[in-house]
């Protein structure tokens, strides 16, 4: 496999392993809040966006994989995801994705890069709330 820069994936590389290739329309749900998860996916062509609350937290394009969180963890989805525009999405199976990350190193290095990205994006957003929090507090009068 070639080497992958940052947190994409070479698509071509990526879909001869897996043949199945998914099409979403525009606003198409691939996954939501609660779901179990079988597979992730790597974009093929178009846009995703991943939604908490019903609030934008992030778009994905072509080579950006995302639903890996819930097969490392076999926990339910905690987003959802929805195609912006037409979509084309790579399934990776529980099984392709326990292989790569075992075997190919730039999978698994990718996957961690993904996974501080994501922790910092989640400690950045809590330490905003809590500035919030702190800003609402009544001052104790003198």
């Amino acid at each position: 496999m070639r080497p992958m820069t940052e947190t994409r994936f070479d698509v071509d590389v990526i879909a001869a392993g897996e043949s199945t290739v998914l099409k979403f329309a525009e606003g198409g749900v691939i996954f939501a809040p609660g779901d179990a998860a079988d597979c992730a996916y790597i974009v093929k062509s178009g846009k995703v966006e991943m939604r908490e609350k019903g609030r934008s937290v992030e778009r994905l394009e072509p080579g950006e994989i995302f639903g890996e969180l819930a097969l490392i963890d076999a926990e339910p989805r905690s987003a959802s995801a929805v195609a912006v525009g037409s979509v084309e999405l790579i399934p990776i199976s529980r099984s392709l994705f326990d292989v790569l990350i075992r075997d190919d190193s730039d999978f698994a290095l990718t996957i961690v890069r993904l996974m501080a990205k994501s922790l910092r994006a989640t400690m950045k957003m809590l330490e905003a709330h809590l500035e919030n929090v702190e800003d609402e507090k009544p001052r104790a009068r003198a």
